[in-house]
């Protein structure tokens, strides 16, 4: 039977071990906790999560009020470590929102700052920002506000290009932002999508409106086309929550609110319901892993992991997320990587009932 091992890394303050707290803590509500460990100021989400093979550390895009968006985990030594983001940030900078994307040609890692502020502020903030951060040297450099005062939700990169294509908000404003010139060009307006993405022609894809108008912009003639909808299954809108273009075929599979999985040609434009392979809704990552398969992860309180075979056309429900040890069961997967040795990362977001937030390692048995 097909199942996965399962344990939370939680970043505690400094001093402080795993072992040294009773189990009992981590489900305790915030001001209690504040009491149990002292001084303990708490990461409100991890909402990016991807892995670097060049240096084989789990990068980590927060959610933190006190501007450090930017840390690393070293799955070997279980270590978390900031890589001093505040320091290219301001006030308004407060979350990294599925904002990861590595350049294969120089190990660059670009990435975008969120907000949470609300319109009183809007004209204060200056906008959100692109980023380039070197691992190597472990220095963040500022690149540009591609929209002023508008922050950034997600990107994706076209690294043949050298475009960035950004997702905005408050107000959904779509941009392709080009890393050589540093011109920004408008794209138009989207919906709140968790991961739009290109394809292997170098189209960039998002969807727009109720009816999830699925929208294409190809950067060689600047044309952008309105002419394709996302399928209703059971007469329900799947809106498109993440879109993942697969390194060894021209399909990109789309993960969607409504929790089901579609495989998108998108040269014959055209969708393949390919299964619901979740109880729950909202698939929140998908990725090829070292073996071949396809792996996603999602649900809100029923949070799982699957797994995919795409020769045979055939699931695994690999089961919850969820620390026997610790008791506890993420709530809401928020982006997801593997590793090189095909073990599944995933941060939390929005936890209700704890005042915890932690970073998920699952390694599937099949």
């Amino acid at each position: 039977m097909a199942d996965m091992q399962v344990r939370a890394h939680i970043m505690l303050p400094e001093g402080v071990t795993r072992e040294s707290v009773d189990n009992s803590v981590w489900r305790l509500p915030y001001a209690q906790f504040e009491e149990a460990i002292p001084g303990g100021r708490m990461v409100l989400a991890y909402t990016s999560v991807i892995f670097n093979p060049a240096d084989g550390l789990i990068y980590l895009g927060l959610t933190d009020h006190a501007n450090e968006l930017l840390w690393t985990f070293d799955p070997g030594t279980g270590h978390f470590a900031k890589r001093h983001f505040a320091e290219v940030t301001e006030k308004y900078d407060v979350k990294i929102h599925r904002s990861f994307a590595l350049d294969p040609a120089d190990g660059s890692l670009y990435t975008a700052s969120a907000c949470l502020h609300d319109d009183r502020h809007y004209l204060d903030a200056p906008g959100g920002k692109i980023f380039r951060h070197d691992p190597a040297a472990d220095r963040t450099e500022r690149l540009a506000i591609p929209v002023p005062h508008e922050y950034i939700q997600t990107i994706c990169l076209d690294p043949r290009r050298r475009i960035i294509y950004g997702h905005c908000y408050p107000t959904p404003q779509m941009f392709a932002y080009h890393l050589d010139t540093g011109e920004t060009v408008p794209l138009g307006r989207g919906s709140v999508s968790h991961r739009s993405g290109c394809d292997a022609d170098g189209n960039f894809w998002w969807t727009v409106g109720y009816e999830a108008t699925l929208v294409r912009y190809n950067p060689e003639d600047g044309a952008v086309v309105t002419d394709l909808q996302m399928p209703k299954l059971n007469d329900a809108l799947q809106a498109m929550n993440v879109i993942y273009q697969a390194p060894d075929e021209a399909l990109c599979y789309v993960g969607t609110s409504g929790g089901a999985l579609l495989a998108f040609d998108t040269r014959a434009a055209r969708f393949e319901y390919l299964g619901k392979p979740m109880l729950d809704s909202r698939i929140e990552g998908l990725q090829v892993g070292p073996d071949g398969l396809l792996y996603g992860c999602g649900g809100w309180y029923g949070t799982e992991v699957f797994a995919y075979d795409r020769a045979a056309r055939r699931f695994w429900n690999l089961g919850a997320i969820a620390d026997p040890d610790l008791e506890i069961r993420c709530i809401i997967p928020h982006d997801m990587t593997l590793d090189a040795e095909g073990t599944i990362w995933t941060g939390e977001t929005d936890m209700t009932g704890r005042s915890t937030a932690a970073l998920w390692e699952c390694r599937p048995r099949l």
